[in-house]
């Protein structure tokens, strides 16, 4: 079939060109093709083949040529080899000595290779046995051993199968197994020169690494891992820079700051080596796994063979120890000679041979009186012998010592001195030097009182600090109870003094507060304790107390003082007080119970309308600790849906009809049953959880309006309350947008309830954000109308919708001829300004009757219905409908 397509053109000549030189490595199969080609052209077109046959032969020949190839054919009958003898001194052979037979040619192979010969020829002829492929090695004529690889295969059989020719090619291989070997034993140098310099750089105490030019880590020995870096091992910094370390080891201790601060200052110093070029010095030094290194830094460029720069290389000595007698030794010259602190230096038998000018003014002795001799010529005799065989001992063991000791001068007198001797070392560790440093320990004694002064009092009022107090209660606690006497303590804060610091500045606040201290000190016994915890925060400490009415009469007096004004330079201020007190042993019996007794009376005096003091009761303790109950349990209501909102309707008066309703939230403790949002909505407003809270009563009142608009009507509208603490979130504001936004929910069907108060804060923020709800077409309206301060012009300013005229005025409306007309004045005054009026709290006809004949829009209140649950509106406005 394929000499078919040869002679119909379907093959062509190249293409079998081509498919001839692919197959030379089995040449002997590709001539036995050829002559099987040519018996076949001879009986039907020779003589037009024969020139095409010759080009193939020729160019099979030239690859087999090119592939410095000897082609064989071994003819398995007879036992004899056929090959081109011309080609066989590839081999080392001579043309005049080639080997004839299969034996002859195993006889050349090396014993070796030689089984393993035998056992791939014997597998290449068996039935489907595939083609023999081995590398071996044969003797040449030179006695020399040569690499051949020789590949072929069984081309006939007999009909039983027995193979009868087999064909194939050998190659010299000698120069790629040299080659080999050579690569082989280039790497097994390198190995071992790779091995040799891990060995030597991992048994020396420098450090030695190698980065690219990234500054991570090509090498690092030992040393580096163990001292710097806190590597596991020498193969862990491999492909990880210096941060990466430094950063792990931070992490390990995010509390000390100090723990390791090298990293940066590595790289910083690559980075100037990598710029210059050039090999530098540097000295380095910080914390390192929290001790202080310093180290001896020599960095260079890392060149490669073409001269290219690929990283830098570097190598640290840890100098630490080196350094710190370097600098002892120089800030010893330095201290020495200029310091006011006495000071003598012996050599290593202890006696004098240098004095600084302060010895003499200190001892009366000059220089030249001391030299040579011992520093016992000062010995007081006041120490028994064992006093200085303990310091000799200490000095010998450490090559320190450091203690008070008693001294006499040149005159006689004698003093006491704070003494300090180091020991300066040869390099053999023999002692080479004493120094000795002293001074008067009346001068430390008074430094000692000005350190212990700003430990333990204010620096800004002069009265015992934070520290001071503690010391000094703790103190009076204990003399207390010995004594079976009582103790008040007085926690005070100073009431609207973060209005005074930020409107007159922190100098005229200051000013305050120490003449605030002064005022309270002179209400106080003088055995009695001031303090200052901190800000405008002040403890007062009634001690040994037999009565205690006094504490009530000190109280109120502080009071008085602290409301008189305070003339501070050209400003005047006012201030008041809040304060808490707390007795003992009534109420608590230690000082931490104690301080927070007095903290917690203080915020109840504080709520209560300042400037007053409260006694604590352990209703305040159950209080506050119901609080903190609460405020726990109130985190978690949102996701455990103990929140609903329920629905006020509110009533247009002139139609009865009900097209508004006002969110209101109601919180189902799982324990406590309903609780009052007036006890939570305070809690949640000082943990910051009414943006959570808020958020969601949004998100739900806006669905609940977006669904009762399409079912009572376009214009039916929802009012939301919004704590002053939210109006004073920008972000709130911006989230409830969004989510209108989002829904799609439209705000003619929603009204924003604000305190009045929210309009005394005549802030920025507040106006961009009520301004931002009429832009978005949200009405606005102002609960609790009435109660506050806020200011009229602010109503038409601010583009306010609705007024809502608080219940106070509506419960006495029938009765009271002074409610009835602040309702008629507050209504006609809305009017006028265009904005409508909601009545809250109208529970009665006669109530509603005076509201309509004053004009008023709309009523809410318990005469029309509660606040009620989504499911019972929807039946209100069935039955109103019906």
């Amino acid at each position: 079939s394929g000499m078919s397509l040869i002679l119909q053109g379907e093959i062509t000549r190249d293409y079998l060109i081509t498919g001839f030189v692919a197959a030379s490595l089995v040449a002997p199969s590709s001539l036995a093709l050829i002559n099987q080609i040519l018996r076949t052209l001879k009986q039907t077109q020779i003589q037009s083949l024969e020139s095409t046959v010759a080009r193939h032969r020729l160019t099979i020949e030239m690859a087999i040529e090119s592939a410095q190839m000897d082609v064989w054919e071994l003819d398995l009958v007879n036992n004899a080899i056929k090959y081109n003898t011309a080609r066989i001194k590839v081999h080392g052979f001579t043309e005049s000595d080639p080997p004839r037979n299969l034996q002859v040619w195993l006889s050349y192979i090396h014993p070796d290779d030689i089984e393993e010969f035998h056992r791939r020829m014997q597998l290449a002829m068996l039935p489907g046995g595939g083609i023999f492929d081995y590398e071996y090695r044969v003797a040449t004529g030179t006695g020399a051993w040569n690499w051949v690889r020789t590949r072929g295969g069984i081309i006939q059989r007999d009909a039983t199968g027995k193979p009868l020719l087999a064909a194939g090619g050998t190659i010299n291989i000698t120069e790629r197994k040299q080659a080999e070997a050579q690569l082989h034993a280039s790497e097994e140098r390198a190995h071992n020169l790779s091995r040799l310099l891990r060995l030597i750089t991992d048994n020396v105490t420098d450090m030695i690494w190698a980065k690219d030019t990234n500054k991570r880590f090509l090498f690092a020995n030992k040393a580096m891992c163990d001292r710097l870096l806190n590597a596991k091992d020498t193969d862990e910094p491999i492909g990880k820079d210096d941060l990466f370390f430094a950063l792990r080891e931070r992490n390990s201790h995010p509390d000390d700051p100090e723990w390791h601060t090298f990293g940066e200052l590595c790289q910083d110093s690559d980075a100037i080596a990598l710029e210059n070029g050039i090999p530098m010095e540097f000295d380095e030094y910080g914390n390192v796994k929290g001790r202080f290194l310093r180290l001896d830094v020599h960095k260079a460029p890392f060149i490669n063979e073409q001269g290219e720069v690929i990283g830098v290389v570097g190598s640290a000595r840890d100098v630490t120890q080196q350094k710190a007698i370097e600098e002892k030794l120089r800030l010893a010259s330095l201290v020495f000679e200029n310091s006011s602190e006495a000071m003598f230096i012996t050599d290593d038998k202890g006696f004098i041979v240098k004095v600084n000018p302060a010895f003499t003014r200190v001892t009366g002795y000059a220089a030249a009186e001391a030299i040579g001799k011992n520093p016992s010529m000062l010995r007081s005799n006041m120490h028994e012998p064992s006093f200085y065989q303990s310091m000799w001992s200490e000095l010998q063991r450490t090559g320190h010592w450091q203690g008070e000791i008693w001294n006499r001068r040149k005159n006689g007198e004698v003093f006491a001195e704070w003494q300090s001797i180091n020991t300066i070392y040869n390099p053999d560790g023999t002692v080479h030097r004493y120094v000795s440093l002293f001074s008067d320990i009346t001068e430390r004694k008074k430094s000692e009182e000005r350190i212990w002064v700003q430990a333990n009092f204010d620096p800004l009022t002069g009265i015992p600090n934070r520290r001071m107090f503690r010391d000094r209660l703790t103190q009076d606690l204990k003399k207390a109870h010995r004594a079976g006497m009582g103790l008040a303590l007085m926690f005070l804060d100073l009431d609207r003094f973060k209005e005074v610091n930020d409107t007159l500045g922190h100098d005229v606040g200051d000013a305050l507060l120490v003449e605030a201290s002064q005022r309270i000190a002179a209400c106080v016994r003088e055995s009695d304790t001031v303090a200052r915890l901190g800000g405008d925060e002040f403890t007062v400490i009634l001690a040994e107390l037999n009565d205690r009415n006094s504490v009530e009469r000190i109280a109120a007096n502080i009071l008085q003082s602290l409301s008189c004004p305070f003339q501070l330079g050209e400003e005047t201020a006012y201030v008041s007080a809040s304060i808490g007190i707390t007795l003992y042993p009534d109420d608590a019996d230690n000082l931490e119970d104690m301080l927070k007794n007095a903290d917690q009376a203080m915020y109840v005096a504080k709520n209560s309308g300042r400037n007053r003091f409260s006694y604590f009761t352990n209703a305040m303790q159950e209080m506050a600790l119901y609080r903190l109950r609460m405020l726990n349990d109130l985190r978690s209501a949102l996701g455990g849906h103990q929140l609903q909102l329920h629905y006020q309707p509110i009533v247009e008066i002139s139609t009865g009809r009900i097209h508004k309703a006002e969110a209101l939230l109601r919180w189902n403790h799982p324990q406590r049953g309903v609780v009052s949002p007036a006890e939570f909505i305070p809690l949640a407003e000082e943990s910051g959880l009414i943006h959570t809270i808020g958020d969601w009563v949004f998100a739900q009142a806006t669905a609940q309006a977006q669904e009762w608009s399409v079912r009572y009507g376009d214009d039916f509208q929802i009012s939301v309350n919004k704590s002053p603490i939210q109006v004073q979130a920008k972000t709130d504001q911006c989230k409830w947008r969004e989510h209108m936004a989002r829904t799609g929910v439209s705000g003619r069907n929603l009204v924003i309830e604000i305190t009045e108060g929210v309009l005394l804060d005549n802030s920025p923020q507040v106006t961009t954000e009520l301004l931002a709800y009429r832009d978005a077409g949200i009405q606005v309206a102002i609960d609790d109308f009435g109660t506050g301060y806020s200011a009229l012009s602010y109503l038409k300013k601010l583009d306010i919708d609705y007024v809502k005229i608080d219940q106070s005025f509506l419960r006495n409306l029938v009765n009271d001829l002074s409610d009835r007309a602040l309702a008629e004045a507050i209504v006609v005054m809305a009017h006028k300004l265009g904005m409508q009026v909601i009545a809250e709290g109208v529970e009665t006809q006669e109530q509603l009757d005076l509201l309509a004949a004053m004009g008023c829009d709309y009523a809410q209140g318990f005469l029309y219905a509660r606040a009620l649950s989504p499911q019972d509106f929807e039946l209100l406005m069935a039955r109103q409908k019906g």
